[in-house]
Order: C-alpha cells, then sequence, then structure tokens
C-alpha cells in the first residue's frame, strides 16, 4: 500500500484552514457584539428602575392630603464620583444609592420641614463620610454635598469614592 504525497493536499490543508480562522474570528466578534448589547440593556435597565421608583415615590407624595404642615416626605438623591477619581459605574451607583436612601429615609422622611435645621446637622455627622462595604467588591465612602429642601422634597447631592486602605 502506497502513502500518498502530502504535497498534493496543501493547497486544501490551507484553505480549510483559512476558513477556521475566520470561523474562530466570526464567532469572537459576534459574541463581543451580543455582550456590548447585554451591558446596555442591563444598564438602561437599572436607570429605568431608578426611574421608576422615582415615579412611584412622587404618586404617593401626591396622594397623601397635604395637612397644612410641610413634611418631608420624598427624597431625591443624586451620586457622582469624586472629583479625579474614575467614574462610578451604574451598578455601583444604584447600589449605593439604595443604600444611603435607606439611611436618609430613617434620618429624614415624615420630619418637619422647618426643622431640618436641626437634623440635618446629626445626619450630616451620622452619614457624611459614612463608609459602605462590599459593594461590588470594594468599600465606598460617601460624603454629602449639598441638602436642598422645597415643597416636601428633600434634594441630595453626594459624592462616592473608593476607600483607599493603607
Amino acid at each position: 500500500m502506497r502513502v500518498p504525497a502530502f504535497s498534493r493536499y496543501g493547497r486544501g490543508m490551507q484553505a480549510a484552514a483559512f476558513f477556521l480562522c475566520g470561523m474562530i474570528v466570526g464567532a469572537a466578534v459576534y459574541s463581543a457584539l451580543v455582550l456590548d448589547q447585554t451591558n446596555r440593556i442591563v444598564l438602561h435597565n437599572y436607570e429605568l428602575k431608578e426611574q421608576a421608583e422615582l415615579a412611584e415615590q412622587q404618586a404617593r407624595q401626591k396622594e397623601k392630603p397635604n395637612a397644612g404642615e410641610t413634611v418631608i416626605s420624598s427624597i431625591v438623591l443624586y451620586v457622582n464620583e469624586a472629583p479625579g477619581r474614575e467614574p462610578l459605574d451604574a451598578v455601583t451607583e444604584s447600589a449605593l444609592k439604595e443604600r444611603l436612601m435607606t439611611s436618609l429615609k430613617r434620618s429624614f422622611i415624615g420630619r418637619k420641614i422647618y426643622d431640618i435645621g436641626s437634623d440635618a446637622a446629626l445626619a450630616r455627622s451620622l452619614l457624611d463620610g459614612a463608609v459602605y462595604p462590599d459593594i461590588e467588591k470594594k468599600d465606598y465612602t460617601v460624603h454629602i454635598r449639598t441638602a436642598l429642601a422645597a415643597d416636601g422634597r428633600l434634594t441630595i447631592w453626594a459624592e462616592a469614592a473608593p476607600l483607599l486602605r493603607r
């Protein structure tokens, strides 16, 4: 039995190898496109959840009858990254907002809007510089920058930065 010469199959092997490499590169590009689209959908989902929560909170506020005395019935929170730091991703920002909102609701919801001056000093001393551990495998420190109370709504701007350990 004779073994055929390998030189006869060289061009065919090159074509098959080129086709196989093209399939691998095509699959990688397709996978990258699917991953990018999925990431966009997840980020959009987080934004929509925040908008829905805010709209629900505003609807509950409008349903309550005004008893003549203005109390804080809703809190709007804006979290920004600290200057000179890397920007926060949507998942981290959402988790920070959720934890900070829980702390703020305990301190401010239902309080008279005119008594906020005395309550704000206590809340600021408790919450300013607070450390929120284990958010996306990092610890974050939050500083309250500005608080504005109007029409039964408390709006707070805060800055968050990853905690640097020594």
